[in-house]
């Protein structure tokens, strides 16, 4: 099928959507510089950044992404702003530009934890690609989505957690998959690469 003019100019111009996956507590003090990098980064090349609306590196990087330009869209574990921010009363609403919900009629609403894993699902879907920095098994739950939806995959090596362990964790357990994973310590070169991939994505779709 060919396409019209009108729609190739459209996705010529169409944001890149990047979430942002990470630890949500720890000592940051050693990589919080990498993760600012990446949201300033982010801001200046005009992305979509996406984040679970919680706290720890994501919203790092999102601040730094806010403050240089970018929209941030949070997929909050709460059903409305309330208890969005009842159960992150660090944060500052004020820095997304969107916040998605969980549905109030979902089965498991009243769930946390259950929530916690739909909002990944729905936030890993809705992203065109992704930037993992340190993390546990929460940010671990997050890449095997990303990697099962095909996802293009940028983890910011040398922050420890989940991040340096995937390089070799990916040789030993692997299957197909249209995902692209990028391993790169350096939060500029990672992007670009990311960036790249979704360019050439976009060209052949």
């Amino acid at each position: 099928m060919t396409r019209s003019p009108r729609r190739s100019r459209f996705l010529a111009i169409m944001p890149f959507k990047i979430g942002i996956a990470g630890s949500a507590e720890g000592d940051f003090e050693k990589i919080l510089d990498k993760a600012q990098q990446v949201g300033r980064i982010l801001g200046k090349k005009g992305a979509i950044v996406i984040t679970g609306a919680s706290n720890g590196l994501p919203y790092e990087v999102a601040k730094v992404a806010r403050k240089n330009g970018a929209e941030i869209w949070g997929y909050s574990k709460g059903t409305d702003l309330k208890s969005q921010e009842a159960t992150n009363p660090e944060l500052d609403s004020n820095i997304f530009t969107k916040l998605i919900y969980i549905p109030k009629d979902f089965e498991f609403a009243n769930d946390p934890k259950v929530c916690m894993k739909y909002r990944n699902v729905i936030w890993t879907a809705n992203c065109d690609g992704a930037i993992l920095i340190s993390g546990r098994w929460g940010t671990l739950n997050e890449f095997t989505n990303l990697f099962d939806m095909g996802k293009v995959i940028g983890v910011l090596t040398g922050t420890g957690g989940v991040a340096d362990e995937l390089e070799n964790l990916s040789k030993k357990i692997n299957k197909p998959s249209k995902a692209k994973i990028i391993f790169n310590s350096s939060p500029k070169a990672l992007i670009n690469s990311i960036l790249k991939e979704l360019s050439l994505r976009r060209k052949q779709a």
